[in-house]
């Protein structure tokens, strides 16, 4: 058989124009790439899900393990209120805990301190740290955090020099940093300040002779130039102070129990309720017989106060103390301040049968550190 160069010619022609082989590898190539990124999608969201899924477990562990326990509590009254209460918070989780919000009988502490060792405050910009929503006290993992509530606002000072050593031609103002500026330790807050000499401490006039930036916790020093007064033959001491509202209610009364909440952030709550031990207190007449030298029995009188009848409902009592007073006929005179210690004691100073008006107060403190007064409870006893 003979094919003509015409024929073939035109075979191959037709061969390069036939498109439909190209589209079959083009589109097995496409099906391809798409099934790879579905797959790789697929696998990814897979992943997301479970990391997700993960997260959520962890959570959940950390909110479910988290444990802090009100182990005691230190409050300090003034007879009648509680001015203010040291709460030890132990952390029994193997996790730093962080405490959002305290409330105390139904009022929220708005700002608080902690201790970074016993009677010491923890530092923040040379400042006292003042916790909050926005700046949580952490208790550390598997150990305690003593934390100050004040009831009453609190008052919070600093003060930095001024060197005027650089401040080299007194026509011009000049500016200095003000590294203790209160902004940086309390944020935007207002506060008040004072700049005196600190050659003889006399206080600088606020008019006319410095300006404060507070936005770049900045004084600058009005020159000659600019009607300022002020030179640089002296350094300058600057004092600030800071007022913040402590708590957002009234004071509890001492004879109250206290009811102590702590919100963490992970919005656990822990309670504890905090209950007073009651005094119960009573007088007892007593008579004993004194022999003198010569052997002649002469009867004395006196009392013995006894609060063995006293109760503490969730611990025990750790301490009574006795007052007493008593008509001299010229006013009253205290033959004891609270100062009389003991569950069962015996006055002295007192005549049962002559003496007018005793009257006889009774304070215990519990393990808590809870305390009540007979006088706040059920009434002072009366002798008359």
């Amino acid at each position: 058989m003979h094919f003509s160069s015409e024929m073939a010619g035109n075979d191959m022609s037709t061969f390069l124009r036939n498109d439909r082989g190209v589209t079959v590898v083009f589109g097995t190539l496409l099906l391809i790439l798409i099934t790879i990124i579905a797959a790789t999608s697929v696998a990814y969201m897979i992943s997301t899900t479970q990391k997700q899924a993960m997260d959520l477990e962890s959570h959940k562990a950390s909110v479910e393990n988290e444990d802090l326990k009100i182990v005691s509590i230190d409050p300090v009254g003034d007879g009648s209120n509680w001015e203010s209460i040291d709460l030890k918070v132990l952390n029994l989780n193997t996790a730093d805990s962080y405490i959002s919000a305290i409330n105390v009988n139904g009022g929220y502490f708005l700002h608080y301190k902690a201790y970074e060792s016993e009677g010491v405050f923890d530092v923040y910009r040379d400042y006292p740290a003042v916790y909050s929503a926005n700046h949580k006290v952490v208790v550390p993992a598997t150990r305690s955090k003593t934390i100050h509530l004040n009831f009453s606002d609190m008052v919070l000072e600093g003060s930095e020099t001024i060197d005027t050593s650089s401040w080299t031609n007194n026509s011009l103002d000049h500016s200095y940093t003000l590294d203790k500026h209160p902004w940086y330790a309390f944020g935007e807050v207002a506060y008040d300040y004072h700049v005196n000499y600190s050659s003889n401490g006399t206080e600088c006039l606020k008019t006319g002779n410095f300006s404060i930036d507070d936005e770049n916790r900045e004084i600058t020093l009005f020159g000659s130039g600019s009607g300022g007064n002020l030179t640089n033959n002296t350094d300058y001491d600057i004092f600030y102070k800071v007022y913040l509202t402590s708590y957002a209610g009234s004071s509890p009364s001492e004879s109250d129990p206290i009811k102590v909440e702590i919100i963490t952030s992970y919005i656990n709550v822990f309670k504890e309720l905090f209950t007073p031990p009651m005094p119960v207190a009573e007088v007892q007449f007593k008579v004993e017989y004194l022999q003198n030298a010569n052997g002649t029995q002469t009867p004395n009188s006196y009392l013995i106060l006894d609060a063995s009848d006293s109760q503490d409902v969730d611990g025990f009592i750790t301490s009574y103390k006795w007052a007493v007073w008593k008509d001299s006929g010229n006013g009253t005179v205290t033959l004891y301040d609270y100062d009389l210690s003991g569950m069962v004691v015996r006055p002295i100073g007192i005549d049962p049968y002559n003496d007018k008006n005793v009257t006889i107060d009774l304070e215990i403190t519990d393990d808590d550190g809870m305390t009540s007064r007979l006088g706040q409870v059920s009434g002072n006893l009366t002798i008359l």
